[in-house]
């Protein structure tokens, strides 16, 4: 099989997936189970030691078939059906970049060693787990666009006997004329040979789902907190911004900052049948010390000048969006709603309420960081709002 759309891909994985877990479990039960005529060939097996992978050699990938569709150089060709590597973590430095995660073969395959293949597209603006628009189909063939970087060296890792629990794809990225690698955020998605199944060269193994990289300056980053994400959604913990929650910041901001400006001081309790309620609306910035894709969820939240607890403007969303903060940081227009949404299902009595704009990231070990910025006072009025 030369060449397979990336959704096709996906379906492949999916039911290796399945199969997968199915034998996980099934080797697991065998692990709890008394060792007496255990058969030694269902245990999993080692882990590839990172000292073979460091020591193995260097070779240079041929991208051609990607950067000349549809021309004269062939494709890889290895179905990735009898394989899964499941990414658990990921390293990116310059132009390398490493991944390393669980590996599992089909019962009927022989594992022959480890050569890793990638193909790396633009993600989507708007759903970082997606890819951008021209980049979903099928790669290598005539009309399909060249890729903005493709692998130009691999470490291939011999072996033989039984395939390693988990494995370790080393690749050295770069661009079809040798240009310096392009800013943005991309997804790589990982393939190779080493596995003899039903046919050599017919068969291999695949990634479970694809990569998250970002490229800053020329140089590649992996995106803190995430290495892969389906639904372009990182898991965040938002309780602190849950309604009747003490508000407080979380963690030391991972180096973001808020601001906010053009924010309302007074809004009425009163508003027209055509509108759909009154909130206080801010312009709520983020920047960040180190740029690039990483979570990030916005927002303008009130809370109870006696109490100091969320009343308006919660979240309990069990996840936050990928963004790509550049220089000049992320400025969106937020709202916290006064006379619908609020947490007692009422608008907000009059009086004096305490606002922050505030900012939510997952650092790269997965915990969340809350940043509010400077507070600032509402006045909630009865009648007009003053000017």
């Amino acid at each position: 099989m030369v060449g397979h759309s990336r959704g096709a891909r996906r379906r492949t994985r999916t039911a290796s997936a399945l199969a997968i877990a199915a034998m996980v479990l099934a080797l697991a039960a065998c692990d709890g189970s008394p060792r007496g005529d255990v058969d030694d060939t269902t245990r999993p097996a080692d882990p590839l030691d990172p000292r073979v992978v460091a020591e193995s050699a260097t070779t240079s990938v041929d991208p051609s078939w990607l950067c000349d569709p549809g021309g004269d150089a062939d494709a890889p060709e290895h179905s990735g059906e009898p394989g899964v590597l499941s990414p658990g973590s990921v390293q990116a430095e310059g132009n390398h970049v490493t991944v390393t995660g669980a590996f599992r073969l089909g019962e009927d395959s022989e594992y022959g060693g480890f050569i890793p293949d990638a193909e790396i597209v633009p993600s989507h603006p708007e759903n970082r787990g997606a890819p951008a628009q021209g980049y979903e189909g099928q790669l290598g063939v005539e009309g399909a666009p060249a890729p903005p970087m493709v692998a130009r060296e691999r470490v291939e890792v011999p072996g033989e006997g039984a395939a390693p629990s988990s494995a370790t794809a080393q690749l050295t990225l770069g661009t079809c004329d040798d240009a310096p690698l392009p800013d943005g955020q991309y997804l790589l998605s990982l393939s190779g040979g080493g596995v003899d199944g039903p046919g050599r060269d017919e068969d291999g193994w695949s990634s479970s789902q694809d990569v998250l990289l970002d490229v800053v300056g020329g140089e590649l980053r992996a995106v803190p907190g995430a290495v892969t994400a389906p639904e372009g959604e990182i898991p965040a913990d938002l309780s602190p911004l849950g309604c009747r929650a003490p508000l407080k910041a979380v963690g030391d901001g991972d180096g973001l900052n808020v601001a906010v400006s053009e924010q309302e001081t007074s809004v009425s309790t009163l508003f027209s049948e055509e509108a759909d309620g009154v909130a206080v609306d801010a312009q709520v910035t983020v920047t960040a010390k180190d740029l690039g894709t990483r979570a990030l969820l916005q927002g303008v939240v009130l809370t109870s000048p006696d109490s100091g607890t969320v009343v308006a403007g919660a979240r309990n969303a069990p996840a936050v969006g990928l963004q790509w903060i550049d220089e000049d940081g992320v400025s969106t227009a937020e709202s916290a709603w006064t006379t619908r949404l609020t947490c007692t299902h009422a608008p907000l009595n009059a009086g004096s309420y305490e606002a922050h704009g505030f900012a939510v990231t997952v650092d790269q070990e997965g915990a969340t960081h809350i940043v509010l910025s400077d507070p600032w006072t509402v006045d909630v009025v009865e009648g007009d709002a003053a000017a």
